[in-house]
């Protein structure tokens, strides 16, 4: 049976309108490999509700990170109203804070360690399992032959870690802002993430190992 952990919530980040990234106390002895996932219960106006969301932090960080849009269902209404609090990272002592459940890890998403060249086509929030994974790489000094990033989002209102994955270029990661409606005077790719795109970035993709998340249509595509 998956064990269940009690957490209190750290921080909220907003991101543009609808976009939140949400910092939780990281329980004791719970360890996860990037790319994985987690359930997280609250307590809703409609009774206790259960979802399934990846860590977007790294395995080495003292907290546990999600990002997700907010739909305005009761559960995201519920995440986005938790009030948080501060405390010592393994510890257990947080004094403030609201609290949540969660329970994990799982999946089998996965960058193995010999793999150096990747390929990443990432639809909006699609984005925090692989955040997971490139933060994890950069904590540790990992350099790719050839990494790249197609990242989609509506527009450039939110595009939650774009700084962080730009400063991974010595890294050999590459990254290719892809906008459904693009800002004025903007010179880059727009529209919706095509192989035809991804392969005008990525010519010689034979050995390249692919990874795609976002929404069910654009994975479908992909």
């Amino acid at each position: 049976m998956t064990k269940r952990h009690e957490v209190r919530l750290l921080g909220h980040e907003s991101c543009g309108s609808d976009i939140v990234t949400v910092r939780f106390s990281r329980p004791a002895g719970y360890d996860f490999a990037p790319g994985q996932w987690f359930t997280l219960t609250l307590k809703t106006a409609e009774g206790s509700e259960t979802k399934t969301f990846s860590h977007c932090s790294a395995p080495a960080d003292e907290y546990l990170e999600m990002t997700t849009r907010l739909s305005g269902s009761s559960f995201k209404r519920t995440l986005d109203s938790l009030v948080p609090g501060a405390g010592g990272s393994h510890s257990g002592e947080w004094s403030r804070g609201d609290r949540a459940v969660i329970a994990g890890p799982g999946g089998r998403l996965a960058l193995a360690d010999e793999v150096q060249k990747v390929c990443f086509l990432i639809g909006g929030v699609g984005i925090t399992p692989v955040r997971s994974i490139l933060r994890h790489a950069a904590l540790n000094h990992r350099t790719f032959e050839d990494a790249l990033l197609v990242y989609g989002n509506r527009d450039a209102s939110c595009v939650p870690f774009l700084p962080e994955f730009e400063r991974m270029a010595p890294q050999g990661l590459r990254t290719v802002v892809v906008y459904e409606t693009p800002p004025p005077q903007w010179g880059g790719e727009e529209g919706f993430i095509t192989a035809e795109l991804a392969f005008r970035h990525l010519p010689d993709h034979g050995e390249t190992q692919f990874f795609v998340a976002g929404p069910p249509v654009m994975v479908a595509v992909m």
